[in-house]
C-alpha cells in the first residue's frame, strides 16, 4: 500500500471517515450523531460540514454554547459558510433568550426575598 493508498483509507475504530458519516447522517440519536461526527473529524479536522451538522446535534439538545463552538470551527475553515452562519446567528439568540430568561427570574426572586425580609 503506497502513502496515498493510506492516507485516503485512514480509519478510526475500523471505519473510514466517509463510513463514519454515513452512519452519523443515518442515526437518529443526537447524541450518537455527535459521537460519529468526532469520528469523522479525527480523520478529517477541517471537515467543515461536519462542524456544522455536529453544532446542528448539540441545538436539538438545546447546547448552545457548544452549538455555537462548533458553528465558530466551521466557519474558521469555510467563513463564506452561509448555513453555518445562519445557525451560529440562531444557536446565539436562542442561548440570549435563555440568559435574559435565567436573569429575569433570578430579579424576580430577588424581589420576592426583599419583600419577605421587609
Amino acid at each position: 500500500m503506497g502513502f496515498l493508498d493510506s492516507l485516503f483509507k485512514k480509519k478510526v475504530e475500523g471505519k473510514t471517515a466517509e463510513e463514519w458519516y454515513a452512519l452519523g447522517v443515518r442515526e437518529t440519536d443526537p447524541e450518537k450523531k455527535i459521537e460519529y461526527f468526532d469520528k469523522v473529524l479525527k480523520l478529517k479536522p477541517d471537515f467543515a460540514g461536519v462542524w456544522n451538522l455536529k453544532g446542528l446535534e448539540f441545538v436539538v439538545l438545546k447546547r448552545y454554547e457548544e452549538a455555537i463552538a462548533s458553528f465558530n470551527k466551521a466557519l474558521e475553515i469555510r467563513p463564506s459558510y452561509p448555513e453555518a452562519r445562519y445557525n451560529k446567528e440562531d444557536a446565539e439568540t436562542e442561548l440570549r433568550k435563555i440568559r435574559a430568561s435565567k436573569a429575569k427570574a433570578e430579579e424576580k426572586e430577588e424581589t420576592t426575598v426583599e419583600r419577605t425580609e421587609v
